[in-house]
């Protein structure tokens, strides 16, 4: 690739960067459909990281946060989607650590009470599996949902 391509592709990827806070995988995407072979790509993705546009720890940690604020998902959900998207190990996991507690319990509460409110008049039995499986499904730990469910279910029959 010539010198003015490579510096046009490097510049249109580190504004992609630069507005959002991207993963190796988006970017890798991105140069594939600007087809750029992969070893132009690697060139471009090497110097992304090297100039701190690519910075795993840094868009796990923004990506953890927003996939709670606004999609209202756990930590499961979250930790298995960024390794899906290659983040490492170490990453993913301060990333989690970073959430704040009391706003994820925030979150799972107001999930819990959400669906809380669509399940009608149904037997404690199955209103508790119902709700177990949507809290699981949106990625919360298993110990967490049970109590929350269980405490909020025995409050309800008091």
């Amino acid at each position: 690739m010539r010198e003015e391509a490579y510096r046009h592709y490097f510049s249109k990827a580190s504004r992609l960067c630069a507005q959002k806070e991207k993963c190796e995988q988006d970017i890798r995407t991105k140069l594939s459909q600007w087809e750029l072979s992969s070893e132009e790509a690697d060139k471009i993705i090497d110097e992304l990281k090297s100039a701190d546009f690519i910075n795993h720890q840094r868009y796990a940690a923004a990506f953890a946060l927003d996939k709670l604020r606004f999609n209202h998902w756990g930590r499961r959900k979250i930790s298995y989607a960024l390794r899906n998207k290659g983040i490492g190990e170490q990453s993913i996991q301060e990333a989690l650590d970073s959430l704040p507690e009391e706003y994820y319990e925030n979150v799972l509460r107001e999930e819990l009470d959400k669906k809380l409110q669509s399940i009608k008049d149904e037997k404690t039995t199955k209103k508790r599996n119902k709700l177990c499986n949507y809290l699981l499904q949106k990625g919360f730990e298993s110990g967490k949902v049970f109590e929350l469910v269980d405490n909020k279910l025995s409050g309800l029959n008091n």
